[in-house]
């Protein structure tokens, strides 16, 4: 990986101007990765610009305060020379904002997926990251760019975030090591966690309790599952951006191998987290549906009436159970 560190470095040293981007529905890892390079491009004289499609949920706002990441297909202050792709297994999954990026642009793609498919000018896929932020921490410290307090508070939520607190499987004495350079450097655990984990908006917490209630067993309580429905989210005036997170409750419940949530979007669309431990593959098992992710944590979408996906998504589950057993 250092060799492409420093192929990345070299890059940024020779261009200008970057386009920063990440997958669509942007979560912990991605918004905290862009602010990171985001400032760190700016304190090198760069110009820089942020654009995903979706939204940033409430409890990661903190991270952008100023509102740099733009959701909309505007067109960007200057061409961007160079592209960065960050945590991001497929270039379509940016969304609309592929039609941003000019012919001539060069292509970084760093990324830590199972699933990455290698479209960039220069690849980084380190499945043994724990988050892209900690990949970004060796591309900074490869290429001598000062990590300022704010950087380190980005930097370290991101890996908070995608590690669960670091509960999760991918978490390594390596992202630890990492976590604690950080602090070091001027991130706040303390700060950090209660803009994560706590300060849920009433809205929010009503959802969360809707969506515990309809926990539903399966497999002699190997699978587990919540369902997020637009009923819910009427009768608690929250929006559904902000349930990130909510399907980690799953693996909570002693004898769960494998949790699903299942969120009602408009058009007949449902999107489909899921979460696993103990040697089931969710990354593996989302890939039937033409999703992707982690081996404990993926997702993907379907066409079709909440009801029929559940059955449907339950109906493999139950199969891959059996497989594994």
């Amino acid at each position: 990986m250092k060799d492409k560190l420093a192929e990345i470095n070299a890059l940024i040293e020779k261009h200008s101007r970057f386009l920063i981007t990440s997958h669509v529905d942007p979560d912990g890892d991605s918004i905290g990765s862009q602010m990171a390079l985001y400032h760190s491009l700016l304190n090198n004289g760069k110009k820089a610009e942020i654009v995903n499609q979706g939204s940033i949920p409430a409890k990661y706002r903190f991270l952008d305060p100023d509102k740099v990441i733009r959701f909309s297909l505007e067109k960007l202050a200057f061409s961007p020379e160079v592209v960065i792709v960050l945590e991001c297994p497929s270039l379509d999954r940016i969304g609309f904002v592929k039609e941003l990026i000019p012919d001539s642009a060069i292509l970084i793609n760093i990324d830590h997926h199972n699933d990455n498919e290698d479209y960039g000018y220069v690849n980084i896929t380190d499945k043994k990251s724990s988050a892209v932020a900690e990949i970004l921490f060796f591309l900074f410290e490869e290429g001598k760019t000062e990590i300022t307090p704010g950087i380190a508070k980005q930097l370290y939520a991101a890996i908070s975030s995608d590690t669960g607190r670091f509960r999760f499987g991918s978490t390594t004495s390596r992202s630890m090591s990492v976590a604690s350079k950080l602090i070091e450097k001027g991130a706040n655990p303390k700060e950090i966690a209660d803009n994560l984990y706590s300060g849920m908006l009433p809205s929010t917490m009503q959802l969360l309790g809707h969506t515990l209630a309809s926990l539903k067993l399966e497999a002699s309580g190997k699978i587990g599952y919540f369902t997020l429905t637009d009923e819910s989210l009427k009768k608690s005036g929250a929006e559904i951006k902000n349930s990130e997170g909510f399907v980690d409750f799953i693996l909570s419940i002693n004898g769960v191998m494998m949790g699903f949530l299942f969120k009602e979007l408009s058009g007949d669309e449902v999107k489909v987290s899921v979460r696993s431990q103990n040697g089931y593959d969710s990354a593996r098992f989302a890939a039937m549906f033409d999703g992707g992710g982690h081996t404990n944590a993926a997702g993907f979408s379907c066409k079709g009436k909440i009801k029929t996906v559940v059955e449907d998504v339950l109906r493999k589950a139950l199969e891959y159970i059996g497989e594994c057993n």
